[in-house]
């Protein structure tokens, strides 16, 4: 549904709708101002308002409807229609019965609006502009930002005349501080007070932002209504957000009354085109500055405001220049071992040294490392995965537990977070922490009673502005922007060093893959070829035995079975080579298959009826279907129940148990003995190629677990094993 510009305005202005309040159509000006408006293409007067007779010496209803020209003389509408979109005329200087008026033009939403204020003409213009040129020199003088403040209140309080000027700083949430007051000795100091951000409400931020400066000449006064062409102007309201005239909310005209101010300047201090504070001054009784003095205000406010970004930017620099230095002292640090986390927590510079944080960490490949006061390691892992799933690339708060109630234990170390992520996909980051800054806060009058009750039961703004203190709590100091700028530096710098090990770790895998087929090939052609030699020095041996065998003294005979034993171990050995080198070559062939029949086949092509008579073998009905290679899967149990027989056969009752059970959350197919067993600590080890933890009593070569582990792993599955010296093992596995 469609709204008109009645809509805009709420029924009745109160506490509870006054941050909605449409104040750049009120549809009043001040009494010390006059308006007429015309539409800027047909120039015909559509808003004038009521106190125009006054000076036009016509009734606001003789001039709606009259064009411009019927209302001012040729000269002067030809300046007026010479204004410009988004600038203010010149103003036009005139006289009305001996008194000197300002005519300030300007152009708003297809509007030429007029107004009219009274002008001060000073007698001694040349001293003005030397006071003037003396100010500006001063503040240029100023130095340092605080220093800056005072010097800007005390010289527009003597340049002005009010009773107290101050300095107010908004802060991140919007509630202002008083950094700086000038005032009359009878006044008590409001220095150092805060004022909640509904005192200055969003949308009188955005209209200082537009204007610059505002005065209220006389804070009791009755504004003057407008009145509209056709109708009542609030069913078609003028925009008034450049007026200079424009009268205030009732609500704030209220606020001031309970301040007992009865005049007020109000000038915007603009850095880098946001609103950093106010110049704020009252008087206690009417005063009038007219828009010459306004715009040396503007004027004065515009130099405060650039030397406030010179000293700001000049701070920055010199900030980012050291973070630069220590950046690259980081980076010669990590690029020497390329050790990410050591060259950023250890030795005399560390990546604290880039703010003023009191503690740091990395978060990189699984691995955490700290640097100086943080929460414990279990604390900044729950803090990671809690800011992971916000999928922003960075955090920067200074009231971690107010955003995230559920950390309250880490608040005393970390009130302030900053962490950037260092991937979209992966938990890596890199934090920095701002300890707690418990402090009492003096709030300008009872933040948590910004309003009253009158004796008609209406909710008004309070009436007490005295100091009231507050001990604020899970808060750390702000996150400056140099502090900001150098940790996004230093992300920058870490993933740069991840892509170029990344890149140089392909590079040497793809090196690595094509050497490891190569000596596959060898490997497989080496032991085929050793067959045909070894064929024939096994056979010759047997001949010697069978036929000359009793010729031959006792050394001979010990070296003729020597060489038979060793030609079997040789054979074996490049039988396990070539079903090594095989596994990697042979592509898979998955499909589903019976766990059951195939462990079925495996013992029966086994020869443990002949070789293990005593062992005692348990298979699990029913295990779940397997999906893999079934030849390659064959050739896993074969590989571990000939371990398992082999490794049993010293034990009195020799059992082994095949089954499936749930490990680590996981389903496992496991082959288990009560062998011989080993330590634990050797689990990693005995899946390496060649790796034995017993002697020669026991046969074998050492590449069956390794085999096993090759298929398991081409399968995309797990492989593990528990064992126990004395108490037998278990192998489990499963196919991914």
């Amino acid at each position: 549904m469609a709204h008109g510009p009645t809509s805009l305005y709420p029924k009745e202005v109160t506490l509870t709708n006054c941050d909605r309040e449409p104040i750049h159509i009120l549809g009043k000006i001040q009494k010390h101002g006059y308006l007429i408006a015309c539409d800027a293409t047909s120039h015909i007067v559509n808003y004038c308002s009521d106190n125009i007779a006054q000076i036009l010496d016509k009734s606001p209803e003789a001039l709606l409807g009259q064009s411009l020209n019927a209302v001012f003389d040729e000269v002067q509408t030809q300046q007026l229609l010479e204004t410009k979109v988004a600038e203010k005329a010149t103003p036009i200087h005139t006289t009305i019965e001996g008194q000197h008026y300002a005519m300030l033009a300007h152009l708003n939403e297809g509007n030429l609006v007029v107004e009219f204020e009274p002008l001060e003409v000073d007698a001694n213009a040349f001293e003005y502009q030397n006071q003037l040129a003396e100010i500006v020199s001063k503040l240029n003088g100023a130095g340092e930002e605080q220093r800056m403040c005072d010097v800007t209140a005390d010289l527009i309080k003597e340049f002005f005349g009010y009773d107290r000027v101050m300095i107010y700083r908004f802060d991140e949430h919007w509630d202002g501080i008083v950094v700086s007051e000038a005032r009359e000795s009878h006044l008590e100091s409001w220095l150092g007070l805060r004022y909640p951000a509904s005192d200055i409400p969003q949308q009188a931020r955005k209209l200082f932002l537009k204007q610059g400066v505002r005065i209220i000449a006389d804070v009791t006064s009755t504004p003057v209504h407008i009145q509209a062409l056709g109708g009542k102007e609030q069913e078609n309201p003028i925009d008034l957000s450049l007026s200079e005239t424009r009268a205030s909310s009732p609500i704030h005209i209220e606020y001031l009354e309970n301040m007992n101010v009865g005049a007020s300047l109000t000038a915007a201090i603009i850095s880098e085109g946001a609103l950093w504070g106010l110049i704020a001054c009252h008087h206690y009784s009417p005063k009038f500055v007219d828009f010459y003095k306004r715009q040396s205000c503007k004027f004065l406010t515009q130099i405060f405001s650039s030397q406030l970004v010179l000293l700001s930017s000049n701070i920055l620099l010199q900030k980012l220049n050291e973070a630069s230095k220590t950046r690259s002292l980081l980076m010669e640090k990590i690029t020497k071992n390329w050790n990410v986390h050591k060259g950023l927590t250890k030795g005399s510079h560390t990546m604290l040294d880039l703010t003023q944080a009191q503690g740091a960490a990395v978060f990189l490949d699984g691995k955490l490392k700290r640097v100086g006061i943080t929460p414990d390691k279990e604390q900044i892992l729950a803090l990671i995965n809690r800011l992971k799933p916000l999928e922003q690339d960075e955090v920067i708060t200074t009231q971690l537990t107010k955003d995230l109630p559920e950390l309250q234990d880490i608040k005393a170390k970390a009130s302030g977070v900053m962490c950037l992520f260092l991937s979209n996909l992966k938990k890596d980051a890199i934090l920095w922490f701002k300890s707690e800054k418990i402090e009492t806060v003096n709030w300008a009058g009872n933040p948590d009673k910004l309003s009253t009750l009158d004796s008609n039961e209406r909710l008004t703004p309070r009436k007490s502005f005295e100091a009231w203190s507050i001990q604020e709590e899970g808060k750390s100091a702000p996150w400056e922007d140099y502090e900001i700028v150098a940790a996004r530096a230093l992300k920058q710098d870490i993933s740069q060093i991840i892509l170029e090990k990344y890149d140089e770790i392909k590079g040497l895998h793809n090196l690595l893959q094509i050497a490891y087929e190569d000596l596959e090939t060898f490997s497989y052609s080496v032991a085929h070829d050793l067959r045909a030699p070894l064929r024939g020095i096994d056979g010759f041996a047997h001949i010697i035995k069978e036929d000359y065998f009793e010729q031959l003294d006792e050394f001979g005979k010990s070296s003729i079975d020597t060489i038979i034993g060793s030609a079997t171990k040789m054979n074996q050995l490049i039988d396990d080579i070539l079903a090594f080198s095989m596994v990697s070559q042979s592509e898979m062939n998955k499909d589903k298959f019976s766990m059951n029949k195939l462990v079925d086949d495996v013992l029966g092509i086994l020869p443990i009826s002949q070789d293990y008579p005593s062992v005692s073998i348990t298979v699990a009905p029913q295990m779940p279907q397997a999906y893999g290679d079934r030849k390659m899967i064959a050739q896993v149990l074969q590989n571990l129940l000939t371990n398992a027989l082999k490794y049993t056969r010293a034990v009195e009752q020799p059992q082994i148990t095949i089954g499936f059970k749930e490990h680590q959350n996981k389903g496992f197919y496991f082959v288990q003995d009560n062998g011989i067993g080993f330590d634990q600590s050797h689990e990693k080890r005995i899946f390496r190629l060649f790796n034995r933890l017993v002697g020669d009593e026991y046969e074998g070569s050492g590449i069956g677990l390794t085999i096993a582990k090759r298929i398991i792993k081409k399968h995309k599955g797990a492989i593990a094993v528990i064992s126990k010296p004395g108490e037998g093992s278990t192998f489990l596995f499963n196919l991914g």
